[in-house]
């Protein structure tokens, strides 16, 4: 047997459909060695699948649960989702809905009466549909981390943000913000006269048999099914802090597995538990006041890929990183959940879709640069030609980000491809470093429809 023998057979393992295996047998093969090299064995890593028309046709964990014991991952892994659990709570919002016991133009203070007028009427479909303008709240830093391990009621989560100003009149932009799906959380649970765990048990889970699937982690799930979760602090891998379900709640709570997660998206495109009407609701791009899209329905990003029509949300919280993509076109569903901080498992997602459907996307490889090496590119740089335009190139974790002061969150993650470049395929932006006579970072270039100059100042 030689050697492209032996590596189909292993590929072949991964899979639950050996018909369609064969179909896709050089796809599957080509992301399974991508796949090998983006989550290495002695690392942390990643759990994958991939299905068409319902049938899994690749499944396979990579990397350790728990680095320190050597412990590898696997497939009934049970991971936290984050952001991933706003279509969840956008989903029992329209259940409540479609039962007349919401509307989707009522105002909040109606069921969170605490919540206090903003001079802007601010509705349950500003809400799902991140067009509230209500500023994010999720932002813990460093100092702060000990307020995950506390217990937190939905108020006191609310109460964060609770008396900020907000950020346009409520309908006009879309601005993705945590701070919508709490108060979400409190009109499930006022409507319902359940918890939001009960609700989401009894109407979703339990109904589908997502049997690993809850509002953050049960006391009957295995802690052998729960991987260790992971993050990079200055350069050095460091286990995730501790978090409590109720800090997260309606935002990013849930904990599923990638067959579970396989189960929810045959539910959403089948109609067996959700009418029609509400599936569309979720998934169909919203607009702005002035027509103007948003590329978001309900908890869910509206985007393309290759000209497709990709459904898709990712999540991310203190140690985990998740994406699961949908191509309806194609009837194509990628599940993508790792036990790291900010892996980017959007891009990797978004290439085994493009590979399954013959039209791969380019992805970058991994840093040609260590922490270190980094660190000469992290500043604060100004247009040569604008003086009031400012970027900051910065570390996240491991990452290097580029980041706009004046625009919060449209940050991309730049990966160095040599010793004075970096990309981003994702926003399609070329830096090119320049350095003066003594080897010192002095200004860069950037490439990105057009070419800029900046110069470093701090």
């Amino acid at each position: 047997m030689n050697y492209q023998h032996i590596l189909y057979f292993l590929v072949l393992t991964a899979f639950s459909n050996e018909g369609l295996a064969q179909e896709y047998k050089g796809e599957l093969g080509r992301i399974d060695a991508f796949l090998s090299e983006e989550y290495p064995q002695n690392q942390t890593g990643a759990a994958v699948l991939i299905a068409k028309e319902g049938e899994t046709i690749y499944r396979k964990a990579f990397g350790l649960a728990n680095v320190k014991k050597k412990k590898s991952l696997n497939t009934e892994m049970i991971f936290q989702l984050g952001s991933m659990t706003k279509q969840f709570t956008s989903a029992a919002v329209l259940q409540l809905v479609e039962q007349n016991k919401v509307a989707l133009d009522d105002k909040i203070q109606k069921y969170v009466k605490y919540y206090p007028e903003k001079g802007y009427e601010i509705t349950i479909e500003h809400l799902l549909s991140q067009t509230s303008g209500i500023p994010n709240f999720f932002d813990v830093d460093e100092d702060e981390l000990h307020l995950l391990s506390q217990e937190h009621s939905p108020r006191q989560l609310i109460e964060y943000y609770a008396d900020q100003t907000l950020l346009f009149e409520p309908g006009t932009q879309f601005q993705y913000s945590n701070s919508n799906y709490p108060l979400l959380g409190v009109v499930i649970e006022e409507v319902s006269g359940l918890t939001l765990e009960e609700y989401l048990a009894r109407n979703i889970f339990q109904p589908l048999e997502m049997k690993s699937t809850n509002l953050w982690y049960r006391k009957d799930f295995k802690k052998k099914r729960i991987p260790q979760g992971y993050r990079v602090e200055e350069g050095e891998l460091v286990c995730s802090p501790k978090v409590v379900g109720s800090v997260v709640y309606a935002v990013g709570g849930i904990v599923s597995t990638v067959d579970d997660l396989l189960t929810w998206n045959r539910a959403l495109r089948n109609r067996t538990l959700l009418s029609d009407d509400i599936v569309n609701q979720l998934t169909t791009e919203k607009t702005t006041l002035d027509g103007k899209g948003t590329g978001y329905g309900y908890g869910f990003f509206i985007e393309e890929l290759q000209g497709r029509k990709t459904v898709e949300h990712g999540g991310l919280l203190y140690g985990f990183t998740c994406d699961a993509l949908y191509l309806p076109e194609r009837d194509i569903f990628v599940c993508v959940l790792a036990n790291k901080s900010r892996e980017r498992t959007e891009e990797v997602a978004d290439y085994i879709a493009s590979v399954i459907i013959g039209e791969p996307i380019d992805i970058l490889g991994k840093s040609a640069l260590n922490y270190e090496e980094k660190k000469e590119f992290l500043g604060t740089y100004q247009m040569v030609d604008d003086q009031e335009k400012i970027i900051e190139i910065k570390f996240v974790d491991d990452l290097t980000v580029l980041y706009f002061p004046n625009n919060p969150g449209a940050e991309v993650e730049i990966v160095p491809v040599d010793d004075k470049t970096f990309k981003s395929t994702k926003a399609n932006i070329e830096l090119t470093f320049a350095r003066n006579d003594t080897g010192d970072i002095v200004g860069v270039t950037a490439e990105q429809g057009g070419t800029s100059e900046w110069k470093k100042i701090k």
